[in-house]
């Protein structure tokens, strides 16, 4: 037989009702007679604790006719599968004494096999005594003459007083030989403040009768009270013998017994759920008010004596699940339409079990039940909804696979079937990562994703080579998704094909590749060209410089003019070759910048100067708004380039008679400085061009021909390249077309 596990919390939830409120013992052992679990009860009547429960066995308690009794009682129950009879068992406790119990066990199933048994007892341990005291009650009536064992008193009627004349040796025993200083003495002596007892004698002497009073006394040579049962037998006219038993704990054992049934009642009475006792043909002849609260009838209002079908919205079912009472003796979570009183339709559960008398023979039905209308009908819809998704799992253009958290495989839909090329029967029930779909080459990282995913870690989706069954290689994207069916977490792995997707990302990457290869290509010619031009330059410029030095005066206007025009050539090509070393180094990171201390207003007021020529040329006015001296941390050289950059373009791109200002400020923790002019402007279109590697704005046309249009494009790009090296910023803004333009960069001052 196959071991299952008890699961404490699920039995204590389904039986919860008899652990927590039932005064019976309520007790779990295994098929071996090992306790499983005990109610509070049950351990006080054992007289031991929950830490106690692992090492509680039948086998210890039972002496050797109890154990064979019970073991054949097990034995029954596995083989009918059904509730046992109750039995009566003698048990020993922790400490030694014996208890006496009244039980009956109810099978507890897992997968229609059992493998504990809850048992349902009553300690009858009072009972018993009771029941033994008055065997031996019986025996002392009838040896009470032969050998005194019932304390027993003669008294003798003289002239209307009794007197006591003799006494038995239980009545000495019972009051250490004081007894016996009582002899001769009158009962009103004796009794003046017990009239009840002198009525008594009275009474039995005239009436010539047989008396029997439970009486509560105080004996003279006691301090307990105690209750005794006293017996007044006639002899003859003038002889009354009285027999005492000391009642005390069985007086005790019923009051705890009234008390006991009084909290059942309130407990009955107190709860939520509804309690009920019929006949087997369906009269009521007991419920609480959480019955009448469920049907809707007034809480004062009594049902007993009502038929029971007039509250089955199906009266006719109730025959069926009588059938089913009788041949289980139980009926467990019993799904019952029914009506309240005002006729309202309501869903009850219930769970109900016969009921015996003292002759084993079953007379009715008793059972609790609740109203689970509300999650009836959730279900309901829940069945409803189930049965849309399955339709739409089955019919959904997916590939849809549903693996639980060990990795095996338990629903997946035909789309999926169509796309491995397997039938459900070869997949379903196997661990996706020992079957040959998933190419070997993606597995280890699929199974690495698969673990952290169930334990929580997010996940996207992924793309996978899958083996179709007839051999096919294809590719599958990946998405999944942890989802929750009747308590248990599973992983829904939805697959697309993207085999087409996929052979057109490796064109590209191809692509890419060659474009990447292409583009050193251009890098390294950048490089090579502009360093091999730098050499050739210098010469020319130097050669230029020489002639003007040594035969300026000699030279003519037109040979001034032609050298002239060499220079200018040769310092248009260095600033082009310069621009185009510094796009190399950008290239390959080897774009560097020195810090130092220096005077941004003053380099402005330089640059200025240097550009004068031009300005003054083009016949524009210059505003320089700077503070006297504005000291920061810069790279002079680079800093310069970009002023020289951004203000040689105002020159350029502004009208004669135009404006141009520059403005330098502390905001914050910058310095800002902006170059303001009054040119053409820069259109939407225009501006996303600004700041990238060879952007020239091309600007042909009527009204255009003021604007110096020589320059390379990489101007700007090699400027934000340095402001971003000093970790600054540099934007541009315009309203558009001859409305000007404004470069603004912010330098950090460290």
């Amino acid at each position: 037989m196959i071991e299952i596990e008890y699961n404490r919390e699920e039995v204590r939830e389904k039986y919860k009702a008899l652990f927590e409120h039932s005064l019976d013992l309520i007790y779990v052992n295994d098929m071996n007679g090992n306790f499983l679990d005990a109610s509070d009860l049950t351990l006080i009547a054992l007289g031991m604790d929950k830490e106690d429960i692992p090492n509680i066995s039948f086998i210890d308690m039972l002496d050797r006719d109890n154990l064979i009794k019970a073991y054949k009682v097990t034995k029954e129950i596995r083989k009918t599968g059904k509730q046992s009879a109750q039995s009566e068992y003698k048990l020993k406790t922790k400490m030694g004494d014996f208890i006496y119990i009244e039980t009956y066990g109810i099978p507890l199933k897992k997968d229609d096999e059992i493998y504990a048994i809850l048992g349902v007892a009553k300690n009858i341990t009072e009972r018993k005594i009771a029941e033994k005291k008055i065997r031996e009650s019986a025996d002392m009536f009838k040896a009470l003459f032969k050998e005194g064992s019932i304390p027993a008193y003669t008294w003798k009627n003289v002239e209307g007083n009794f007197i006591l004349i003799n006494y038995n040796n239980a009545a000495s025993k019972i009051t250490n030989g004081n007894i016996e200083n009582y002899i001769g003495n009158k009962a009103t002596d004796m009794y003046k403040d017990r009239i009840d007892i002198l009525n008594d004698l009275h009474l039995c002497l005239n009436d010539k009768t047989h008396i029997r009073r439970e009486i509560n006394y105080r004996f003279q040579f006691s301090k307990e009270e105690k209750f005794l049962l006293v017996n007044y037998s006639y002899v003859d006219p003038d002889l009354i013998v009285v027999r005492t038993e000391d009642i005390t704990e069985r007086k005790k054992a019923e009051e705890r017994l009234k008390e006991s049934e009084l909290k059942y009642r309130n407990m009955i009475n107190n709860l939520d759920v509804g309690f009920y006792q019929v006949t087997l043909d369906g009269i009521m002849i007991n419920h609480n008010p959480a019955h009448n609260k469920i049907l809707e009838y007034d809480l004062s209002e009594s049902l007993i004596g009502k038929k029971v079908t007039d509250f089955w919205l199906f009266p006719e079912d109730r025959e069926q699940y009588k059938e089913q009472i009788l041949r289980d003796t139980y009926a467990k979570n019993y799904i019952c339409p029914s009506l309240t009183k005002n006729g309202k339709k309501v869903v009850v559960q219930l769970n109900s079990h016969i009921m015996f008398d003292k002759q084993g023979k079953n007379y009715g039905i008793e059972g609790t039940f609740i109203d689970i209308t509300e999650k009836y009908n959730l279900e309901k819809k829940l069945r409803e909804s189930e049965k849309k998704y399955r339709n739409l799992y089955d019919n959904t253009p997916f590939s849809v696979v549903l693996i639980n958290t060990q990795g095996v495989v338990v629903d997946m839909n035909l789309k999926a079937k169509e796309m491995f090329g397997y039938d459900r029967h070869e997949i379903i029930g196997k661990k996706f990562m020992n079957f040959p779909i998933i190419h070997k080459d993606y597995l280890p990282n699929l199974l690495k994703v698969f673990r952290k995913f169930v334990k929580g870690e997010k996940f996207h989706r992924m793309d996978l080579k899958i083996n179709k069954k007839d051999g096919v290689v294809f590719w599958v994207n990946l998405q999944a998704a942890l989802t929750k069916i009747n308590d248990k977490t599973y992983v829904q792995a939805l697959f697309t094909d993207v085999t087409a997707k996929k052979v057109a990302e490796i064109l590209v990457e191809e692509e890419m590749l060659k474009l990447k290869e292409l583009d050193q290509i251009r890098k390294n010619l950048i490089s090579r060209v502009s360093h091999e031009l730098k050499t050739p330059l210098v010469s020319v410029s130097g050669g230029c410089e020489l002639l003007l030095t040594l035969y300026g005066e000699q030279l003519s206007k037109e040979e001034l003019e032609i050298i002239g025009l060499i220079e200018k050539g040769g310092k248009r090509l260095k600033y082009l070759v310069d621009n185009l070393i510094d796009i190399s180094r950008i290239d390959y990171e080897k774009f560097k910048i020195v810090k130092t201390p220096n005077d941004l207003s003053a380099i402005i007021r330089e640059i200025s100067k240097e550009l004068n020529y031009s300005i003054k040329d083009r016949k524009l006015n210059l505003m320089l708004l700077l503070p006297e001296s504005f000291q920061i941390n810069l790279d002079l050289v680079r800093i310069e380039q970009v002023i020289m950059n951004l203000l040689s373009n105002a020159i350029k791109n502004t009208p004669p008679n135009g404006e141009i200002v520059i403005k330098l400020i502390k905001k914050e923790n910058f310095a800002e400085f902006s170059i303001c002019d009054t040119g053409i402007g820069i259109s939407p279109k225009e501006m996303d061009m600004l700041f990238t590697k060879f952007g020239k704005l091309e600007r042909y046309g009527e009204g255009f021909e003021y604007i110096d249009i020589q320059g390379t494009g990489l101007g700007l790009h090699i400027s934000k390249e340095i402001v971003d090296s000093h970790e600054g910023e540099i934007r541009a803004e315009s309203e558009g077309r001859n409305k000007g333009s404004t470069f603004i960069v912010r330098l950090p001052i460290t």
